[in-house]
Parts: C-alpha cells; structure tokens; sequence
C-alpha cells in the first residue's frame, strides 16, 4: 500500500483513516500488509520519525516510512519537492522487498503512485489507483488566461504520470463518482465492473457516540449545554474558516448567547485564526484534540461546518465524521456532496464567500430544534447506509482480494 498524507496509526488515541481502516481489515482477513509511508506527518506537520525507518504494528502489518524534506505549507515547491524524494526512495528500496501479491497506491501523491505502477507493470503485480483527489489539475483549475496555461506547462510531466498510472491500472478505485469519472477521462480508457466508488466513510466503533463523559475538559465543560457548531479538522487552505469567525462575530455583536463554534483541529492557517477571533467568548479554537475529546465534541454538538473550498465532486471524510453522530451539515462542497445534502436532507449548502447564506443557515438550525432534529434522523440513515467504514471497506478489501492471484 502506497499513501503518504494519512496520520499513522501510531497510537490509540490518534482517528484511523482510509488506508489504516483497510489495513486493518486486509490484516485481520490474514493478509500480509507493507505500507509505504511518509516519515513526515502532513495534518500537524511534524516528524513521525527522523530517518527511513520500518515499523512493524504486528507480525502481518508494517510501516516503512521514508524521509523527504518535510514542509510548512500545503501547497509549496517543498511539499513538490519532497513528494518527489519520496518516490525515488521508493523506487530505490522496493526491490529490497519480496514482490507483492497487489499494490494499492493512493493519488496524490502521484509522484509515489506513478513509481508503484511501473514497479507493478514490471513485476505483472495487480495495480490499484484509488483516486483521492484531481493533482494536478487542483492547482490550475483555480486560474485562467495566461496563468493557468502558464501552470499547467509546468506540470506537462506530472499530468503524463498521471496519465500513465492510470493507464497501467488494473483497477480504479475512488472516494465519488465524480473523481472515478475524472480519471478515466485522463485517458481511453472505459469503466469496468471492477473500477467501483468507495467512500471515505467513517469508522463508527472509533467514533461512537456514547453516554456523557463525566470527566470533560474544562474547554468543553464551559459550554456542553450550548448549540455548538462544529468544524473538525486540519487548519489547510482549502477551508474558508474566516468566514466562520465572521459568522460568531456578527451573531456575538447580535447578543447572540446560546450559539458557540468550536474550530478544532490546527495547520497553516491556526494563527491567522488565533489573531482574528481573539476577544470573541462563542469561539473556541481548543488546538489539536484526540479521539476521547473528538467523541464528547461529536456527541455534544448542534451541526457539523465543512466550510471548504475545494475541487467540485469533492467527497471528504470531514461530512461522513458528521453524519455518523447525527450531525447536520453546512457545507460549502460543490458538486456531489452538495446533491447527497440536497437529496437526502442532510443539511444546508452555501456558497464560499457568503457570509449571509452560511448566517441563515446557521440560524434556521439553532431557532427551530424541530427542524434540527428531523435532519438528524435523517442523516443517521444515510451514515448506516452509505457512510458506515465497516461495511465500505469489507468491500474494498473483497475487491482486492478478488485481484489476488489464486493461492496468495
């Protein structure tokens, strides 16, 4: 398995992702896993370990990490550049290891994934692509005229690799419809019964909600009978949060009392956050919290902000976390995630930039408990039928091993 931008599942406190939830599973199913990983963690950008190093979790499961040169911000030549560090390790140290029955490599980091379908075309190794994100066509898409053509020769070679990891994938694999359909366009290619769509999804016995804590931290004590709106997350720059403080700044000016945002997490943009809403009581930025805390937040909160600016048919796992507390949604997704919200009642969409449209919806929510309850239902539902990790992933690993080849 090939991924560099998940949290390692180093600790028991510390939320499992995609490819740690499938770890997981493709272990306890009996199956030897070799995660090839980043020695650098992407979310709080610190250093899991200081050199390549391996790290056995169990006789069948295994990291290696690799060191590149780390980096302070999300989009960066550093960030490109060790990706790219990555990749040639990667390539140097894999034929140390004995050949793998199949390869799974997440995109992006294409750098890493374009180095796992080459390894896996020479060795006539089964190869899945699992589309998470559209590198590199992110970082043009927001630009036009001169700009965007100017960026997109840039990265000719990077959008060929891409291209070429696709083409030499035995399967495709995505987090939405719309990601898998990007994908296959990249190239001539046609869609087969076994490139599939699987949601990030959550896991509910990691997140379950349970009966009050009695031993809550002092931060969320203070307002545990409060309608707190919650964002959960890495502080990126995909995440329009300034206009969350606008929002608890105008409702606080209001007299506003009984609504509390809390903004979790930390990243590039915390201390610009910090210094903004500093004086403001309905706002909490309690930094980076564990899974215990993640729980009592979860249980305790009135609806769940995704607040992104991000690539249309973007399906993150930030609303499926929502959703499997019975969360509704204010979301500024575009695309696909906007039509599920839509469909199914999950909440209310608005427009990134607007300051009126993410007001409204936070007060239609706070002043009618009805109507909040009512899409909480709802949104329980969809969790148990499309958002559920356990069912996601038994699903995925059922695919893969479909790919296996017959005695492995």
């Amino acid at each position: 398995m090939l991924q560099t931008g998940e949290p390692l599942p180093l600790s028991d406190n510390l939320r499992k992702m995609r490819t740690a939830i499938l770890a997981d599973i493709l272990v306890a199913r009996g199956h030897n896993v070799l995660w090839w990983t980043s020695a650098f963690e992407h979310q709080r950008k610190t250093w899991v370990v200081k050199h390549d190093r391996e790290i056995v979790l169990q006789p069948n499961y295994r990291l290696y990490c690799l060191r590149g040169c780390g980096y302070k911000k999300n989009v960066s030549l550093s960030r490109y550049i060790d990706h790219r560090i990555i990749a040639r390790k990667f390539k140097k140290v894999a034929t140390d290891y004995p050949k793998p029955d199949i390869i799974v490599a997440s995109m992006p980091c294409y750098h890493l994934a374009y180095e796992g379908a080459l390894y896996a075309h020479a060795h006539n190794i089964p190869f899945v692509l699992d589309i998470r994100d559209p590198w590199p066509d992110i970082f043009w898409q927001q630009f036009s005229g001169l700009v965007r053509s100017t960026i997109k020769a840039i990265l000719y070679r990077d959008s060929q690799r891409l291209r070429q990891e696709i083409i030499l994938a035995d399967v495709v694999v995505a987090v939405s419809e719309g990601f898998l359909n990007w994908a296959l366009k990249k190239v001539p290619r046609e869609r087969t019964e076994r490139d599939k769509v699987f949601y990030l999804g959550y896991r509910q016995q990691e997140g379950k909600i349970t009966a009050a804590n009695q031993n809550l931290p002092e931060w969320l004590d203070k307002i545990k009978e409060k309608k707190i709106f919650l964002f959960l997350g890495t502080f990126g720059r995909s995440y329009e949060l300034r206009l969350i403080v606008d929002v608890a700044k105008k409702l606080y000016d209001q007299g506003e009392r009984e609504i509390v945002f809390v903004l979790a997490g930390t990243g590039e943009q915390f201390d610009t956050i910090k210094e903004i809403a500093h004086g403001l009581p309905n706002l909490l930025l309690p930094g980076w919290i564990g899974q215990e805390e993640i729980r009592e937040i979860l249980r305790l909160s009135w609806a769940g902000l995704v607040p992104c600016i991000s690539a249309l048919n973007t399906l993150p796992n930030k609303p499926f976390e929502y959703l499997s507390a019975g969360l509704p949604l204010i979301s500024s997704l575009e695309g696909e995630m906007a039509d599920l919200i839509e469909k199914y009642k999950l909440g209310f969409n608005y427009k990134v930039g607007d300051l009126e449209g993410l007001y409204n919806n936070i007060i239609m929510l706070a002043e009618n408990k009805e109507l909040r309850d009512r899409i909480s239902n709802n949104c329980t539902c969809f969790f148990q039928r499309f958002g559920d990790a356990e069912v996601i992933y038994n699903e995925y690993a059922d695919l893969l091993e479909s790919l296996a080849p017959a005695g492995s």
